[in-house]
Order: structure tokens, then sequence, then C-alpha cells
């Protein structure tokens, strides 16, 4: 496995300037955009070895000392890879030579695909997300901090539109999560910054080859439509950007619609909306009843049911989830 260097610069001061102001940047990132204070707070990353999370580590690192938090890793072997034990043992030494508390963890993500019937991919990202949970939990933790960066959102934004997803969640993954206490704070920063600055550090990064595998989607999305896509739009990235921070503030506007989501909702509160409010909420009000993702088509249909007074319309949505046109307004009800 790669050595880690002993002379990594210890702080921001002994940075050169650029870089230093790149550490600074994050942390305005995450205050400002995020709206995020880690003053006292204890943020774990979650480090996989590679480039993004190595840079994620590394800028955590400095801010902390500045910012005053705690920095601490995990690192989960899913065993899938013969590199994958050198990949625990660089986690180890990097974390070491830092002074930050690591812990890794080994999971057999082949056989948790196979009894589940998934692919390793989605296997291993259960496994991980379910170990950061955990120590949330039990180490005392207030958030994970997760190395996900420009081009992963764009990729991110391209497999959305693929799947059909609509706005404002087109604009692609969020860059805080609450619910489960993610942070993701290189989110706007292109893939090649982050590879400059741990070069610069004198850090050699884990590589994972099955990015490379075609059989995954989104390893087609980023190594044959993205460069397409860059070829015709070489600011498609910035683009992208611009596309994720209106549809939070999108999101933010929509949110306060959202918590007014019910069982019922009678005529007189859907006449007051605009179409596109109760189309937000109809979505809402299936959201809250569970799992599956109520598709833009039948949205549409439902509205235009209740507009016409077609009273006792049935439309079913994922989830054994279903809304009906009654003559006092739209009921929303599951099996579960």
């Amino acid at each position: 496995m790669t050595s880690t260097p002993a002379d990594i610069p210890s702080s921001l001061q002994d940075l050169l300037p650029k870089w230093a102001h790149f550490c600074l940047y994050v942390g305005r990132f995450v205050e400002e955009e995020l709206g995020i204070d880690l003053e006292g707070r204890r943020v774990l990353v979650g480090f996989s070895g590679g480039v993004d999370s190595t840079a994620l580590l590394m800028v955590l690192h400095y801010l902390s000392k500045r910012a005053n938090f705690t920095v601490g890793a995990v690192h989960l072997d899913h065993g899938l890879r013969q590199e994958s034990a050198d990949d625990a043992a660089f986690a180890r030494s990097l974390c070491e030579t830092l002074g930050i508390e690591c812990v890794v963890e080994k999971c057999d993500v082949a056989r948790i695909a196979e009894t589940r019937g998934i692919g390793c991919e989605e296997a291993g990202r259960e496994a991980r997300y379910r170990l950061y949970a955990e120590l949330l939990r039990s180490g005392g933790y207030d958030y994970v901090a997760l190395g996900h960066q420009l081009d992963d959102l764009s990729e991110d934004v391209l497999m959305r539109l693929i799947r059909g997803t609509g706005w404002p969640g087109l604009s692609g993954m969020a860059g805080y999560d609450p619910q489960r206490a993610l942070i993701r704070p290189l989110l706007l920063i292109p893939k090649s910054t982050l590879a400059a600055f741990v070069t610069q550090l004198g850090i050699q990064w884990r590589e994972d080859h099955t990015n490379t595998d075609p059989s995954m989607t989104r390893n087609r999305v980023r190594n044959e439509i993205l460069p397409l896509i860059e070829r015709e739009n070489p600011n498609f990235w910035q683009s992208v950007a611009r596309l994720w921070r209106i549809g939070r503030v999108e999101q933010d506007f929509w949110s306060e619609l959202e918590t007014e989501a019910c069982e019922i909702l009678d005529n007189a509160r859907l006449e007051a909306l605009h179409k596109a409010q109760r189309l937000h909420l109809y979505k809402a009000c299936l959201d809250r009843l569970g799992s599956g993702q109520a598709l833009a088509d039948t949205l549409f249909k439902l509205d235009e049911a209740w507009q016409d007074h077609r009273n006792n319309a049935v439309f079913q949505f994922p989830g054994d989830k279903t809304a009906t046109v009654t003559v006092s307004g739209v009921v929303f009800s599951s099996k579960d």
C-alpha cells in the first residue's frame, strides 16, 4: 500500500495561500449555504481513502483547529476488492498521522447483496449508512460528513433526469440531510480541484477501479454521458451548481407548504392554491403515508379529476397508496 507522508502541513497557516483560502471557502459553504455552525461539534467523516474523502478529511482537519470542532473518521471495508485491506490500512495510517480517531469495520457486502437480492453497490451503500447511523448514536457525533463533490452532483442530476424525477428534486442531492445528520461540504467543488489539493499535500490516495465498471449505471453516466455533455458545454459543471442553488431556495419554499400535508384536503383549501402548489401538496400528502414515489403523470390526472369534480375517482400510487376525489375534496389512504 502507499505510505502516508510524515511531513503533511499541520495547519492552515502552513498551507499555500491558495489552499488555505480553499479550506476557508469550504467552511463558509457549510456555515452559509448549509446553515450549520460546527463550533463545539463532533463530525464523523465517511473515509473511503479515495481522493474525495481524503480531501474532505484534510479540509475538516485544518478547519477544526480554527473553528473548534472535533473530527473523527470511519472506514468500511466492503471486502469486494483484493485491495480493500490496503485501503483500510491507508485509512488507519493517515488518521494516525493526523491524530484523528478512526473506526474501521469490515462487512461482507457480497453476501448481503446475495441474501437480499440487490446489487453490491446498493448493498454497500446501505451498509455504510447503517454504520454511520450506529456511530452517530453510540459515538456522540453530531454530523456525518461525506465527500460528494460537483462531479458527483452532476452525475446525480443526470441520473435523476433519466429516472424522471420532478422539480426541485431534479436539482440533485441535498447538501444537508437533517434526518440522517449528513452534510456534504464539498458538493460544489470539482473533483479536479480536490485532486490538486491532495496532490499538493503529498498524499497518494487510493483508487477504486470498480468506478470504471460499465455495468453500473452511474459509471456509464460518469464515463460516457458526462464527457459528451462537457464537450458540448464546458461550463456544464457551473450550470449544475446554479441549478443546485436554485433548487435549494425552491425546496425551502415548498417545504413550508409540505408541512400542511394531511390525509384529507378539503375543497376550500385546494381552491385557494395555484396548480403548482396543489401538485406539490398532493405529493407531500402521499409521501407522508410511506415509501413509494408519486409519479407526476398520475398527480396531473388527480388534479384534473378534482377540477372536473369527478367524485369517487380513485388514483393508485406506488406503495399501495390511493387518492380519491370526493364531494368535499381529496382523500389519501394507504393499505399499510
